[in-house]
This record gives structure tokens, sequence and C-alpha cells, in this order.
């Protein structure tokens, strides 16, 4: 996860929740280090170095894929913007896309 949770923490949530979102992302993030530290040194036995790269990497290309389609552009865009746009839902994010 790395440093995706840290770019969205710094544009993404309303002033109210920004706080309660850091906190949720740096749990998110600590604990997917601790999964990967965990599970590497088993997976590069059963799989071998290269299929445990290919398989985190396939991992970073799933998440790669979801924030692309669920992540709202906010270039351009104010902090009251961005609230509006996400009280609208995910589905909306369609149209941000669209304004690119």
């Amino acid at each position: 996860m790395g440093t995706v949770h840290w770019v969205i923490n710094s544009e993404i949530y309303p002033l109210k929740y920004r706080g309660l979102g850091g906190g949720i992302a740096a749990v998110a993030n600590w604990c997917s280090n601790l999964l990967v530290s965990e599970t590497f040194l088993t997976l590069t036995t059963a799989l071998g170095s290269s299929g445990t790269f290919l398989l985190f990497a396939g991992f970073s290309i799933i998440g790669l894929v979801g924030i692309f389609f669920l992540v709202p552009e906010t270039k351009g865009l104010s902090f009251e913007e961005v609230e509006k746009l996400l009280k609208k839902g995910v589905f909306s994010f369609q149209e941000i896309r669209r304004q690119r």
C-alpha cells in the first residue's frame, strides 16, 4: 500500500473527518506492511523469489485499477467542491473522470 494512503489523506477527506481518515489510513498501511512481512518468507519458499514478487506486483496492479476507477481526481478543486462530489456517492466519480 505504501504511499497511497498519505497522498489520499491530503486531498480527499472532508475537513471534519480528516483526523479519523488519517488514523484509519495509518492503521491500514501498517496492517499491509505486517501482512507482507509475515508472508514474504513463506511465499518465497513456496513460490520462489520471482513468483513472490509477481504475486505482490499482481496485488499492486489490482489496487492501481481500483484506485483509478474509485478515487476521484481532485486537481484544481477546492475542499468544498471535493466534499460535494464525495457526497454524491461512488458512482458519481465517473462524472469527475469525464471532466478531465
